[in-house]
This record gives structure tokens, C-alpha cells and sequence, in this order.
């Protein structure tokens, strides 16, 4: 019988164990091993403050859930159990029966912050990136600390009514922590620090954004949703399709262009780009075919001062163009679309977005809670024709504002 916590995902399933452990032992595991029982961080439907677990038979690969009852029986005394915030691989090689529970520092297995405390200690005094990092890996700590302790004493509580818990022991209990909480970091300190993450190219700088993308999505990043242009669609996308530069095929990718390689399918005749005005990656993809398109990131604000001189809408991409004549991707957050041609929610957001931007072409995309866009300005978004490519000057987004 094999008891098992996974060290990098708090609800690993029976069969993944079973194949980490087949291409450790091969076919020696079924004489090794008759059933393995996988320790979870959800949660019971009737016993709902006591683990999962979940059984798997290694002959017949049938899973199963069981209780720690039958497994406490099985062994002839209480299993134990490791929340996911507290699997520390020695306290868990160390464990034998009837040891109390090991001390240790709350840190999520699916979330670990040692990349960002790593990053931080190289960086120099005064670093915007290091003030974030260690931030960040405090705040994680001090949440994982919170949900442990809470789930713990739920548990206890289970344990003392005689349930289900009352026959697992705890593996280990958070460490006290010494720090108080922070205040939350100043913006333009987090996406001063995520600007200078997000250009580099080393593996620390990758495990720290992959931290960030679970935490917050990217939350700060100056980069926001995921675009797609096809080059020859219009003159408009034709422009920006021209301004971008290759990039060094000698050199790893930066933070950004490797989020856009790995959320892309890869194709033998994919381009990695470089977008001068921007700063952002851009990947040209199935070249000299009828499905050529180009992805990159628009910007969560515009970097410019130049005030607003007309949208254009075509395809599915709506364009700013400043009065210095540059093109922007209008600013997007991921899950806030903007759209045009219809009464939905991207028409409406694209209303709000631009009533602001005619005020302030640096203001970030919108969110909950914004206010109403004029009726106006809804309207003539709502009409606009989704085929082809449409122009509005700022005289004439002004004028449907006021009308």
C-alpha cells in the first residue's frame, strides 16, 4: 500500500501518480505497490472539512475515492496528511509514526516563491523588481499561512465530533510568521518592476512571470490581451505589419516572447517579430498561407501623450491612431474584449474605453464598475458594419459623444 502527496499540484490525479511512479520502477511496480492512495486538497462531499482521498488499483487501474478510515485500518494506525501549503520533500522522507508534526513555512506546492525571492537578492538597492518580487513571495506566504491554519482548525474540529478526519494525522503545521503583512505596493512601483521582468531572458525571470500568470494573470504587466491580425486585411493592418522588425534567432526569448511561443501552436514556417513602437513580441504564423495571421499583445495603457485622431475597426481589431500619426492597438485587458456591430459587451466596452481615451490617451482599459458610456458613442459602435474596415476621426467620435 503507497500513500501519496504530489509536490507540484495539491489534486494530482490516482493515474498521474501511477505513471510518475511506473517510470520510476517500470514493471516492477505492481510488486512493489498492490493499491496507492493519493492525498488530495479537495475536500469531501459529507466530511467536507476532511482531504479527499482517492485510491487507485495498480492491476486493475480502477480508481476510486476511500476514506482515511480504511486506510488508518489498513495500516493499523492514523496516515498522515500534508496540506498542500506544507509539503516540504524532507519533513515528508522524514515522517515515521507517531512523530509530532513538522514545522514549516507555508508556501503552496502549485505556486512555490523561491524563484522570486532568488530574483530579488540579485537585484541592486533601490530595485523597482525586487521590491515587487519580495512583495509578492511575502503576500503568497502570508495567504497560504491564512487558508493552512483556517483549514486546520476545520479539520481539528472534524477530528474532535469523531469524523473522518479523526483517523489521519497532520504531517506538518505552518511555521509562525515573524513579518507583518505589507501594505500593497504602489502601481507605479509593480509595473515599473513588471517592465523590467518582462524584457529579460534568463530561466529566473520565466519562473517568476509563470508565478505572476497563476497568481494574477499579469495583472500590472504594461501588456495586456492577445491579438490577431490577418496582414492583408486592410490597409490599416497592412501599415503596422510593415513597421515590425526581425528579432536575434541567437538569443533565448524574453519573458514576453516566450508567453507568446508557449500559448501558440508551433509551426515550422512561425516568424518571431519585434513591434519598435510597442515593445511587444509579435509571431507571424502559417507564412504564404491563406490562414497567415500575426499575434501579439496590445497595451494595457497607450505610452504616448499625442491625444486620439481616429479609430478604425476591421476584422476583429480596433485601432487608435494618434495625432502624431502612430498606430496603437486599442488598450485591452484579458477578458475585457472590445467589439463593434452589436448590442453585447465588446461594443460596450469598446464605448467606455473610447469615451475615456478622448479625455485621456493614457487611461488603462476598463473595468468593472465603469461608468456608462454615452449613448451616443454606444450607438454609433452598435451600428458599425463588422465587414470590412471603418474609420471614425475624433470629430466624429466627439459628435456621437454629444449627441
Amino acid at each position: 500500500m503507497g500513500l501519496a502527496h504530489s509536490l507540484i499540484d495539491g489534486n494530482a490525479t490516482a493515474s498521474q501518480v501511477a505513471d510518475a511512479l511506473h517510470d520510476q520502477y517500470g514493471e516492477r511496480l505492481a510488486h512493489r505497490y498492490a493499491c496507492l492512495a493519493v492525498a488530495q486538497e479537495g475536500t469531501q462531499v459529507v466530511d467536507h472539512e476532511v482531504p479527499k482521498l482517492i485510491a487507485y488499483d495498480i492491476e486493475t487501474g480502477e480508481t476510486y475515492e476511500t476514506r482515511w478510515s480504511r486506510l488508518a485500518t489498513l495500516l493499523g494506525h492514523p496516515a498522515p496528511y500534508w496540506f498542500p501549503a506544507l509539503r516540504d520533500r524532507d519533513a515528508i522522507a522524514a515522517w515515521r509514526p507517531g512523530a509530532p508534526p513538522a514545522v514549516v513555512p507555508a508556501c503552496h506546492v502549485i505556486n512555490p516563491t523561491a524563484a522570486l525571492t532568488a530574483f530579488a537578492a540579485d537585484e541592486p538597492d533601490g530595485s523597482p523588481a525586487a521590491a515587487l518580487c519580495l512583495h509578492l513571495a511575502r503576500e503568497a506566504r502570508h495567504r497560504d499561512h491564512e487558508t493552512t491554519t483556517s483549514n486546520i482548525a476545520d479539520l481539528r474540529e472534524n477530528q474532535a465530533k469523531g469524523g473522518d478526519g479523526a483517523h489521519l494525522t497532520l504531517g506538518a503545521v505552518p511555521a509562525d510568521l515573524l513579518r507583518p503583512r505589507e501594505e500593497t505596493l504602489p502601481e507605479a512601483v509593480r509595473r515599473a518592476g513588471w517592465l523590467a521582468i518582462t524584457e529579460r531572458r534568463d530561466a529566473l525571470a520565466h519562473r517568476v512571470a509563470r508565478f505572476i500568470q497563476r497568481w494574477d494573470g499579469g495583472h500590472d504587466w504594461h501588456t495586456g490581451a492577445q491579438v490577431s491580425v490577418k496582414p492583408d486585411s486592410c490597409a490599416t493592418a497592412r501599415e503596422w505589419a510593415e513597421r515590425l522588425v526581425p528579432t536575434d534567432p541567437g538569443q533565448p526569448p524574453t519573458v514576453l516572447e516566450k508567453e507568446l511561443l508557449d500559448n501558440t501552436r508551433e509551426g515550422r514556417t512561425n516568424i518571431l517579430l519585434h513591434d519598435p513602437v510597442t515593445g511587444a513580441p509579435a509571431l507571424r504564423r502559417a507564412v504564404g498561407t491563406r490562414n497567415e495571421d500575426i499575434i501579439t499583445l496590445a497595451l494595457q495603457r497607450l505610452p504616448t501623450t499625442s491625444p486620439l485622431a481616429a479609430l478604425t475597426v476591421s476584422g476583429e481589431t480596433s485601432w487608435i491612431r494618434t495625432k502624431d500619426n502612430t498606430l496603437w492597438f486599442a488598450p485591452e485587458r484579458t477578458g475585457w474584449g472590445v467589439s463593434w456591430g452589436y448590442s453585447g459587451t465588446g461594443c460596450h466596452n469598446l464605448a467606455q474605453l473610447l469615451d475615456a481615451l478622448l479625455e485621456d490617451i493614457s487611461t488603462p482599459p476598463v473595468t468593472p464598475g465603469a461608468p456608462q458610456p454615452p449613448r451616443g458613442l454606444f450607438d454609433l459602435l452598435r451600428t458599425t458594419p463588422q465587414d470590412g474596415s471603418t474609420t471614425y476621426t475624433r470629430a466624429q467620435l466627439l459628435a456621437a459623444r454629444a449627441g
